[in-house]
C-alpha cells in the first residue's frame, strides 16, 4: 500500500463518502495522511451540508474543511433540522404532492444576511439553519392577496374553514417575509419580530421573535395593539446550541402530528387542503348509535380570539362528521338511510356548564345519511371564558327521511371532545 501512489489513492478517496473516508484513515499510517488532506473534504462539506464555506452551523469560522465537516456531522441542532425537514418532506410526497412540489431549496447565506440587514435582526441559530434547508414555499405573488381567499388549498400549516371564515396558512420564503412583515407588523414589534406564516387571505399570521427565539400567533387585537399567543412552550434546560429554538420545536411537533395522522388532508368541492381538525384521539373522539357514527374535534382559532377580554376570550372552530356504518349481517333492524332533524349541545368550560344549545338541523341543513356514502361534515364556532373546555351532546335523527319516517326518532350520542389551547399553536 506505501508504493501506492498518492495522487492515485487521493482520486479513489474522493469518490467515496465521507464516513468511507474516515474507515480509509484507519487502515493505514499513508492512508490517514492522504485521507487528511483539506482538499478531500471541501466537496464532501458542499455535498453533505447547506454550506459552501469554512463555517460551523452557528457561522463560526472553522480551520479546515475537514473541521468543517465534523462541526456539521456533529451538530444535534442540524441533525434535528434535517431530520425535521426530511420528515415534512416524506410526509408531503406521500400525501400531499401540491405541497411537496411547493418546498423551496434552501436559501444561501447571502439571502440570509440580505434578509437580516433590511429587517434589522438576525435570526436565532435554529431558525437560520431551518431556512438554509429550506426557504419556505413556492407561492405565486397573487395568492397572499386579499381578494385570493378560497382558490389556493397548498398551505403547508393547513387550516378550517367555518361560518365564511377561511384559513390555509403558508411558510413564507424570505423575500415574502420582508414584505408582508413591513405591510403589516405594527411599528412598534419591526425589528425583533417577522411573519414567518401567513394565511392566503391574510387574516392569520404566525411571527418568530428574533430575540428570544419563540414563535406568535396574532390575535384579534394584533392590528389594534399588537397583541400576540406564544405558539411554543417554554422549555427548561437547554443547551447553548439548542436555547432560542422555538421555530425549530414548532416545526418538529408539527411533522409529528403530519406523521401520526393527527391531521390530515381533506379534499372540498374539489380542492385539497391540510385540516387542522384533530383526527387522532383523545382530541378527536367517536360515538356511535343505532349504526351512526359522529366524529367530532375542535381546533383553537387565536386570529379570532383576545387574550385581554373578560367574556368569550377565546375562540374554538368545531368539525362534526357523522356518517351511517354497514350493519352486521345478522341485524334485520338494521337502518338503512336516516336524517338529522335537531341538535342539542352542551359546552362546557373549566368542566362547568356554561350553555346548552338547543335547535333544529345543522348550519341549516338537514343531512341524509345512507350506508356506504362519505361523511357529512360541517364546521362551526363557539367562544369560551376560559382556556380549556369541551363539548357533547346528541343529535336526533329520524329512520328513512323526516317526510316519510321509518320509525321513531332516536338520539345519537356526541362523545364529549375537549376545546382547548393547546401548547403548540397552529
Amino acid at each position: 500500500m506505501e508504493q501506492l501512489p498518492t495522487a492515485l489513492l487521493q482520486s479513489i478517496i474522493a469518490k467515496v463518502s465521507a464516513s468511507d473516508c474516515a474507515r480509509a484513515a484507519c487502515v493505514a499510517r499513508f492512508w490517514n495522511q492522504t485521507v487528511s488532506q483539506d482538499a478531500l473534504w471541501e466537496p464532501h462539506c458542499r455535498r453533505d451540508f447547506p454550506t459552501i464555506q469554512k463555517l460551523d452551523p452557528l457561522d463560526r469560522p472553522c480551520s479546515t474543511w475537514k473541521e468543517t465537516y465534523q462541526s456539521w456531522k456533529t451538530s444535534r441542532l442540524f441533525q434535528r433540522s434535517k431530520l425535521c425537514w426530511d420528515s415534512i418532506r416524506s410526509w408531503a410526497r406521500d400525501n400531499f404532492k401540491e405541497v411537496s412540489n411547493s418546498l423551496a431549496p434552501g436559501a444561501t447565506l447571502e439571502e440570509l444576511a440580505e434578509t437580516e440587514a433590511t429587517l434589522k435582526c438576525r435570526f436565532p441559530p435554529a431558525a437560520r439553519l431551518l431556512y438554509r434547508l429550506c426557504n419556505g414555499q413556492r407561492i405565486p405573488e397573487n395568492v397572499l392577496d386579499d381578494d385570493q381567499v378560497e382558490d389556493h388549498y397548498v398551505g403547508l400549516i393547513g387550516g378550517y374553514n367555518f361560518s365564511h371564515h377561511f384559513v390555509n396558512v403558508h411558510l413564507l420564503s424570505l423575500r415574502q417575509m420582508l414584505n408582508l412583515t413591513s405591510r403589516i407588523l405594527p411599528s412598534p414589534c419591526r425589528n425583533r419580530r417577522v411573519i414567518i406564516a401567513a394565511s392566503s387571505n391574510l387574516n392569520k399570521f404566525i411571527f418568530l421573535d428574533c430575540e428570544d427565539g419563540n414563535v406568535y400567533v396574532g390575535t384579534r387585537n394584533l392590528l389594534l395593539d399588537g397583541e400576540m399567543m406564544a405558539c411554543v412552550p417554554e422549555q427548561d434546560g437547554a443547551s447553548d446550541e439548542e436555547s432560542q429554538d422555538g421555530m425549530l420545536r414548532w416545526l418538529e411537533h408539527y411533522a409529528h402530528c403530519l406523521q401520526v395522522g393527527m391531521f390530515s388532508v381533506r379534499t372540498e368541492e374539489g380542492s385539497r387542503s391540510i385540516s387542522l381538525y384533530p383526527e387522532t384521539e383523545p382530541y378527536c373522539n367517536t360515538a356511535v348509535t343505532r349504526g351512526v357514527q359522529v366524529r367530532c374535534s375542535g381546533v383553537f382559532v387565536p386570529e379570532l380570539s383576545r387574550v385581554e377580554e373578560l367574556e368569550d376570550s377565546y375562540w374554538f372552530s368545531y368539525s362534526v362528521r357523522m356518517c351511517l356504518l354497514n350493519p352486521s349481517s345478522n341485524d334485520s333492524n338494521a337502518l338503512t338511510s336516516c336524517q338529522l332533524s335537531e341538535r342539542h349541545w352542551v359546552i362546557r368550560a373549566n368542566d362547568s356548564v356554561v350553555a346548552q344549545v338547543h335547535g333544529r338541523a345543522v348550519i341549516g341543513l338537514y343531512p341524509l345519511l345512507r350506508i356506504g356514502e362519505e361523511e357529512f361534515v360541517y364546521e362551526s364556532c363557539t367562544g369560551l371564558s376560559a382556556k380549556k373546555g369541551s363539548l357533547d351532546g346528541d343529535f336526533t335523527f329520524v329512520p328513512g327521511r323526516i317526510s316519510v319516517p321509518t320509525g321513531d326518532p332516536f338520539k345519537a350520542v356526541v362523545a364529549k371532545f375537549p376545546l382547548e389551547v393547546p401548547q403548540y399553536i397552529y
